[in-house]
């Protein structure tokens, strides 16, 4: 094809080539295009797949959303699909047969070559958000007394079936790793030089037990394109790939999204996910805020006989928990965020408090500020912008204090900072600020 299909266009080639057009214009095509059409496709999904060879189907398989692997991978007959799984990069598979029938699983496992399969089996035992559960067995290995002809010979007749071919890794007779070498300075320097002089011995690795959210960190911190995973005697296992790490990327954004949302981890896409399962992963938060914003009910209760004194003091009580739940989530999002990168621990926790206690300060008293003008030009009531004003500070205050306080404690505790966000800190905070508020009040009207 001279020029890349995309959408309809590429649906009606992909139905109406012959096998023999197909394959020809494979190289021009990308599987997750072909994936994208196949979504689109209202027919037979098994006569749309027919014509592709068994390694474009293993890409499309790997391109797929995890929560369609398994259903795409079923479409196929089991002889077709001990070919098609052959195709496939280790951790892919892995991650595939983990989630279909355990006695199939064993039948493809052992349709493998032993070492290939004794590959596969090891890393089904990582916990798949670790950095064993997203590595891959296909990496390039050379000798340190290899020269640049001989390393580059050596990667045309064995790095097909890589990974990735951007680092070569230098092993001892103990399949320890002593070093490692970018193809990009093999390539730029003469065929009959040596690489032992290019061998860089510092390498950076990762044990498998590793949480992926790590993984991501030590990657984004210094910009690999692929790392190696070692076990505590530094033999290598593995590496991972960037595309691995974009992927944990996503996953855990979206989680961290979900959890600031009070809403619970969903793997399916919106528009195909149900209603009602939509709906179950919503309702448990949201009963949980409900029931929290049970003792705002009894403050206010509480302080019935202010609020039927001074009825204008209701009227400031939405401003005053919407300044306070916006402050907190601030904080929080900014803690969690730094948290996330890396930029904050634990033991920043008192440099931290100190920070926003002064940031609170400036924005308190700038809104409160504003605030004593906007109601005593409006209401002409000095008393009551105090006690709006005064009360709208101390929320500030108490709303970043908590709200750069709950991420780092719930690290702490070893909880996930981000489900410590908005809605959980809304609902603290509008019971300080109503207990404040109200208290002010009582203080300055003497009306209890």
């Amino acid at each position: 094809m001279s020029d890349n299909l995309q959408g309809t266009e590429l649906l009606q080639f992909l139905q109406e080539a012959s096998v023999a057009e197909l394959r020809a214009a494979l190289n021009d095509i990308h599987p997750a295009d072909i994936l994208d059409a196949l979504e689109d496709y209202k027919g037979d999904a098994i006569a749309f797949l027919a014509k592709l060879p068994n390694e474009i189907l293993a890409d499309i398989i790997e391109e797929a959303e995890e929560e369609d692997k398994s259903g795409i991978f079923d479409l196929f007959p089991l002889d077709q699909k001990k070919e098609i799984i052959s195709e496939m990069a280790s951790d892919e598979l892995a991650d595939l047969l983990v989630t279909i029938d355990p006695d199939e699983a064993n039948d493809l496992i052992d349709s493998l070559d032993a070492e290939d399969a004794q590959d596969v089996k090891d890393l089904m035992q990582y916990d798949p958000e670790t950095a064993g559960g997203i590595m891959a067995t296909e990496f390039m290995t050379v000798k340190d007394n290899m020269t640049v002809r001989e390393t580059l010979e050596y990667l045309q007749k064995y790095g097909e079936d890589a990974e990735t071919l951007g680092y070569l890794y230098v092993l001892d007779e103990h399949e320890v790793l002593k070093g490692v070498v970018s193809l990009r300075d093999i390539v730029v320097h003469k065929f009959n030089e040596a690489i032992a002089p290019l061998i860089k011995g510092n390498v950076i690795s990762v044990k498998p037990e590793l949480d992926q959210e790590e993984v991501a960190s030590i990657f984004q911190k210094y910009g690999f394109t692929s790392m190696p995973v070692v076990d505590d005697e530094d033999r290598m296992l593995g590496i991972i790939t960037a595309d691995d790490v974009l992927d944990v990327v996503v996953d855990e954004s979206t989680e961290d999204f979900e959890k600031m949302a009070a809403i619970a981890h969903s793997d399916g896409e919106y528009l195909e996910t149900g209603v009602f399962e939509l709906a179950r992963k919503r309702i448990f938060w949201l009963l949980f805020l409900m029931i929290s914003a049970t003792f705002t009910s009894v403050i206010i209760q509480n302080y019935e006989s202010a609020l039927a004194s001074i009825v204008i003091l209701a009227a400031f009580i939405p401003m005053l928990m919407d300044t306070g739940g916006n402050a907190g989530s601030q904080s929080a999002t900014l803690i969690i965020r730094g948290m996330a990168l890396g930029e904050i621990a634990i033991k920043d926790y008192f440099l931290v408090i100190f920070k926003e206690i002064r940031v609170s300060l400036i924005v308190g008293v700038v809104l409160a500020v504003v605030n004593f003008l906007r109601i005593w030009l409006f209401n002409n009531d000095i008393l009551l912008a105090m006690t709006v004003s005064l009360s709208l500070l101390f929320t500030v205050v108490l709303a970043k204090t908590v709200g750069c306080t709950l991420p780092i404690v719930a690290r702490k505790f070893r909880i996930d900072p981000a489900i410590m966000a908005a809605p959980i800190i809304t609902t603290i905070v509008d019971v300080l600020s109503l207990l404040v508020y109200f208290k002010l009040a009582v203080t300055f009207y003497k009306i209890i």
